[in-house]
């Protein structure tokens, strides 16, 4: 009868470390640990904060005729704001839009990640990177932005080239490439920089000058076509020169200027996070990448000799697009970012541990608990804190923050849907309520504009917006002194037409317009 059973339960496990079902259910796995992270069970979305809140704003906005460089700014190109826009115009501006894409890249990240470890390692370790991404990755970036849109496409492009690079590969993993940039233009562009490197170095004796060429430019011309095709519109429709200081000169000059976007954050960082992020992600993010990419370069040269062909050629693939990619977020490498480009990393890790040995088995033993205990712990933590429900005009929502709770609570008998306001990103959707301005953050340096000041305070002006929500207000108008400060305008502007009239626990501060504040005092119906 024991034997009976072992037999049975050994079936059970070798069908699942197959690998597509292994990948699926690490796909499963990556899904359920964001979906029970940002939904109350079992579907009130979590009222979000975070990056992705605005390209959710901007994907409105495209609803509503409204484009990219031309009615807003935006220093990406337009790919994350297209899928937002899709998503508003199939569903709504609803609330749970950015809570449920998260839980699919997470999903789909999980299920390429798996398949790519699946042609490197065998056995139970071919799970060991979707565990770390489900448990560890995840734990300080749950943000659907344009960071894990393009780790998708490029580990699609990945997952093609591992099947050998014929001329109809490159040509896919080219055109995967431009989808990348259509997201993220600087990640796009260093994997399209590696995989360059990758195909010349790969096979420098297998193959001919004409065919280093052909794939080169099948490479190349496949990314450059995807993206021209995505970016044209809006190329002509803002002009060629503004869009390319958007895209191009403004992220190299003007967007490092805060320290949270250089490489400053990594002091920032560490205080902004909550203990159990600063803790277990911080270490094991900054601790794996790119250091795995140095482990590997170390270690390589013994075990070389031992591979294959077709595993040298698999291996290198994997480092080098890793590499490429960590290059991309390197100026500025906060956590979460860092999180998005740890995939290839995360698979080299499980390479470098799939081996005999105490050590070996005590770092996999030791960090699988690790992530295990964290993607199950932390999901229910959230389900079984305090909860607080709102109807608002973007859907029935959940609040873990009392203070937050009691602030959204107060807006919605304060505004109402489609009158314009200007402050914190996320009560735009919520409330549904329409930004008058072309921006929507502003910084005290060069990360803000002169022309984006002038054009925010005609905007508030045209549009009369009668009421705004600043974090913090005081600190806004206080002047810096800094010559790269540029906000003195929006702040002579602040203090003639606003007033404070309200203060949450949260530090957010309401501003309503002067002539609005007196006539509600002498008309109180």
């Amino acid at each position: 009868m024991t034997s009976v059973a072992h037999t049975r339960i050994g079936k059970f496990l070798g069908f699942f470390l197959r690998p597509t079902q292994a990948a699926v259910l690490m796909a499963v796995i990556g899904f359920m640990v964001c979906y029970f992270r940002s939904f109350v069970f079992p579907n009130v979305p979590i009222a979000l904060w975070g990056d992705q809140v605005g390209f959710f704003n901007d994907g409105s906005r495209m609803v509503l005729g409204q484009l990219p460089y031309h009615d807003y700014f935006q220093i990406v190109p337009p790919g994350t704001d297209l899928v937002y826009a899709l998503l508003i115009r199939c569903f709504g501006v609803r609330m749970w839009i950015p809570n449920l894409l998260m839980a699919a890249l997470a999903g789909i990240t999980a299920l390429l990640t798996t398949l790519i470890a699946s042609r490197l390692v065998r056995g139970p370790i071919l799970m060991l990177p979707g565990l770390f991404l489900a448990g560890l990755a995840l734990l300080p970036s749950m943000e659907a932005t344009h960071h894990w849109f393009s780790t998708v496409a490029l580990l699609a492009a990945m997952l093609v080239l591992l099947g050998g690079a014929t001329l109809p590969r490159v040509a896919v993993a080219g055109g995967l490439c431009g989808v990348a940039a259509c997201f993220t233009q600087t990640k796009g562009a260093a994997a399209l920089g590696g995989l360059v490197v990758y195909l010349i170095w790969s096979d420098w004796k297998r193959t001919t000058q004409r065919e280093y060429c052909l794939n080169c430019l099948a490479l190349c011309g496949a990314a450059a076509a995807v993206f021209g095709a995505v970016n044209a519109y809006f190329i002509g429709a803002a002009g060629l020169s503004q869009w390319l200081f958007c895209v191009v000169v403004y992220p190299l000059r003007y967007y490092p200027a805060p320290p949270f976007n250089n490489w400053r954050v990594l002091i920032y960082d560490f205080g902004s996070h909550p203990g159990i992020v600063r803790w277990t992600g911080f270490p094991f993010m900054y601790g794996t990448i790119p250091l795995v990419y140095i482990l590997f370069l170390m270690v390589a040269g013994r075990r070389w000799p031992d591979l294959s062909y077709e595993g040298r050629r698999k291996l290198l693939l994997v480092v080098v697009l890793g590499i490429a990619m960590f290059v991309a977020i390197a100026p500025s490498p906060s956590v979460k970012r860092l999180a998005t480009v740890s995939p290839p990393g995360m698979i080299v890790l499980a390479w470098l541990l799939d081996r005999p040995g105490k050590i070996a088995t005590y770092v996999k033993l030791g960090l699988s608990a690790v992530a295990l205990v964290l993607a199950i712990a932390i999901p229910v933590r959230v389900q079984t804190k305090w909860h607080g429900y709102l109807d608002l005009p973007g859907g029935r929502t959940a609040f873990l923050d009392p203070g937050l709770y009691e602030e959204y609570r107060w807006l919605p008998g304060n505004t109402h849907p489609g009158q314009y306001f200007f402050g914190l990103p996320p009560l735009y959707y919520a409330f549904h309520m329409r930004n008058p301005a072309e921006i929507e953050g502003y910084h005290a340096s060069e990360y803000t504009r002169p022309q984006q000041v002038i054009a925010l305070v005609e905007a508030l002006e045209r549009h009369s917006v009668p009421l705004m929500v600043i974090r913090q207000s005081d600190t806004l108008l206080r002047e810096t002194g800094s010559p790269s400060d540029h906000l003195t305008a929006f702040r002579v502007y602040l203090k003639q037409n606003y007033q404070l009239t309200h203060t949450f626990s949260t530090g957010d501060d309401v501003l309503e317009r002067i002539e609005v504040t007196a006539q509600g005092a002498t008309n109180p119906d």
